[in-house]
């Protein structure tokens, strides 16, 4: 496997870990190893999937600001839009609000389920704390 391509594979299992599907990592992941913008047919050949299913996925993709299309002579060609770190970025606010939804709903319960679940809770507590530091996010005392 050439160098370029490991690379391209490596940053493929970065965005699974993410939580992006099989297809929009390999899209992903394949725009960020190319020099050039590369059209809907050439994406899904190097990725091996079907051109209409690439289609779909790229759109997804445009729709969440990760990809963007644009028109290059007759044909329309994508790129990356959004940083990587800016995606994680999102990820991690994602994953944080989550986390914060789940404790304020611990807090909201009876006390007798609450002390039931007081093991969880310190550990999302801990989560939280530890993804606001992570954000540059003050946490509460």
């Amino acid at each position: 496997m050439d160098k370029i391509k490991q690379v391209e594979n490596n940053l493929k299992m970065v965005l699974r870990h993410w939580g992006f599907g099989e297809i929009c990592s390999s899209i992903y992941a394949t725009l960020a190893v190319s020099d050039k913008p590369l059209t809907a047919k050439e994406i899904a050949d190097r990725i091996n999937y079907a051109y209409t299913t690439t289609i779909n996925a790229l759109n997804h993709a445009i729709g969440l600001r990760h990809i963007r299309r644009m028109r290059q002579g007759q044909k329309n060609v994508y790129m990356i839009e959004a940083d990587l770190a800016d995606i994680v970025n999102e990820k991690l606010s994602h994953f944080l609000k989550l986390l914060e939804d789940t404790e304020k709903s611990i807090r909201q319960l009876d006390k007798k389920y609450r002390d039931k679940l007081k093991g969880a809770f310190k550990t999302i507590d801990n989560a939280v704390n530890f993804l606001k530091k992570l954000k540059g996010v003050k946490t509460e005392a």
